[in-house]
C-alpha cells in the first residue's frame, strides 16, 4: 500500500514508496524542458492532491509566485530549490521530489519526538531506556522475531506477570514484497510470537517511531485482536475538483491468526508513528478494550501517488483521504490518544520511560469494555 518498489529510489528512501501513475502534462508544446517540468508538477498536484484546503495551501497563488522564476536557462539546482520552496509549506511526509542517484526533498512536518531525539545515537539510547524500564518493571529479556531492516528485527517482545509487551518499528516484513504476500508472511511470524502471550492478562503494543509500510500488514496485526469482523476504515481517492472524491472503499478488521489476543490492550504512539503506523493506530482505536497512550500519531495516511516528470525526476503526493469508522479524517492531526504522555530528553537522565510506566499503571486498572 504505502510502498511500491522502484529500484532507483532505494538509495534515498527508508522504504521504496513511489509507484508509477499518470502525470498531467501542459498543452503548450513550445515550452522548454525546465518549464514543462514545472508545469507538469504543478498540474499533477492540481489534479490529484487531496488536502489543499486542510493544509491551507493556495496552489494557484503558488503558481503565480513561482512560475515566473522558471525559464529555459533555469538550472537543475535552481529548479529543485524552487520545488522545495513550493512544497515545504504542505508539511506532508508523503510529498517527495527525487533526482535519482543525487538528492531528495521531503515535505516534512515538525516532530516533537525528533526535536527531543534528533540523532540516531539519541534514539538508540531512547530504546535502551525503554528496555531498561521494562527490565526494572519485571519483564524478561526482550526476544526478537522476523528479519532485520536497518539493523532492527521486525518484532520485539517480552512478558511479565502483569502483562506482555510487543514492539514493531515498521509495517512490512520485506520492503519489496507484494503487500498481501508480505502480510501472509507476517502472519506466520505472529503465530510464533503470540504463543508467548497466552497467559498474559494485558498487552502493551509499542509502535512509537514506526516508519510505516503497508496497510495489509497493519490489518494482519490488528486482526489478532478482533473477535468479529468490523469496519476498520474508509478511504477515498481524489477525483475532479479539490473536494471531489471517488467511491468509498471500505476496509474491514477481521479475526486473524492462531492464537489471537482478546484481552485488554494499550497501544503506545508518538508523532513518529507514521503512514501505515498511523493506520494501525487508527484501526486499533476501533476495537474494544484498547487504550492509546503517548502522543498523537503523525497524521500522514494516504498512499503515495508517484509520477515521473519530463526531466525524469520522481515525485510523490497524497491523493487519498482516510477516515475512521465514523467517517472522521485525522490527516494532519494524527490518530488521537486517550492519555497524553510525552517523552523528553530528560527521560534519558534517569533511564526511565514515563510512557511505559503509565501503560503499566493502566494495565492494572483496565476496564472490561472500551
Amino acid at each position: 500500500m504505502k510502498f511500491i518498489s522502484i529500484a532507483t529510489l532505494l538509495f534515498f528512501l527508508t522504504i521504496p514508496v513511489i509507484g508509477q501513475n499518470p502525470a498531467t502534462y501542459p498543452k503548450d508544446t513550445t515550452l522548454s524542458l525546465q518549464e514543462k517540468t514545472f508545469e507538469t508538477l504543478w498540474l499533477t498536484f492540481e489534479d490529484n492532491y487531496a488536502f489543499f484546503k486542510l493544509r491551507n495551501i493556495d496552489w494557484k497563488d503558488t503558481y503565480l509566485k513561482y512560475r515566473p522564476t522558471v525559464t529555459a536557462s533555469t538550472t537543475d539546482d535552481e529548479l529543485f530549490e524552487t520545488f522545495s520552496k513550493m512544497l515545504a509549506p504542505f508539511q506532508d511526509n508523503h510529498i517527495n521530489v527525487i533526482i535519482p542517484s543525487k538528492k531528495q526533498f521531503k515535505s516534512t512536518k515538525p516532530s516533537t519526538f525528533m526535536a527531543e531525539f534528533p540523532t540516531d545515537s539519541l534514539r538508540n539510547v531512547f530504546w535502551t531506556m525503554v528496555d531498561h524500564t521494562l527490565s526494572k518493571s519485571g519483564f524478561g529479556k526482550l526476544k526478537y522475531a522476523g528479519p532485520e531492516f536497518n539493523g532492527k528485527k521486525l518484532f520485539g517482545y517480552a512478558t511479565s506477570k502483569k502483562c506482555a509487551y510487543l514492539r514493531f518499528n515498521r509495517c512490512f516484513v520485506a520492503q519489496e514484497a507484494d503487500n498481501k504476500l508480505d502480510a501472509e508472511v507476517a502472519s506466520q511470524i505472529l503465530d510464533s510470537v503470540f504463543t508467548n502471550f497466552t497467559n498474559s492478562p494485558t498487552l502493551i503494543i509499542d509502535v512509537r517511531d514506526n516508519i510505516g509500510g503497508n496497510d495489509e500488514f497493519a490489518y494482519e496485526v490488528a486482526g489478532r485482536f478482533a473477535e468479529r469482523k468490523s469496519v476498520g476504515m474508509y478511504k477515498k481517492s481524489r477525483k475532479g475538483g479539490y473536494e471531489d472524491f471517488g467511491e468509498t472503499e471500505t476496509w474491514y478488521i477481521e479475526p486473524k491468526g492462531n492464537p489471537s489476543f482478546l484481552k485488554p490492550m494499550i497501544v503506545l504512539t508518538n508523532d513518529k508513528t507514521v503512514s501505515a503506523g498511523d493506520v494501525f493506530a487508527l484501526i486499533m482505536k476501533e476495537l474494544p478494550k484498547v487504550k492509546i497512550i503517548g502522543e498523537n500519531s503523525r497524521g500522514i495516511y494516504s498512499d503515495m501517488y508517484g509520477f515521473e516528470l519530463p526531466n525524469k525526476w520522481l515525485v510523490s503526493l497524497s491523493n487519498q483521504r482516510y477516515y475512521n469508522a465514523n467517517m472522521v479524517c485525522y490527516e494532519g492531526s494524527g490518530t488521537p490518544v486517550d492519555i497524553i504522555v510525552k517523552n523528553t530528553r530528560q527521560d534519558l537522565l534517569k533511564m526511565i520511560d514515563p510512557v511505559i510506566l503509565k501503560a503499566l499503571s493502566d494495565c492494572l486498572n483496565f476496564p472490561e469494555g472500551k
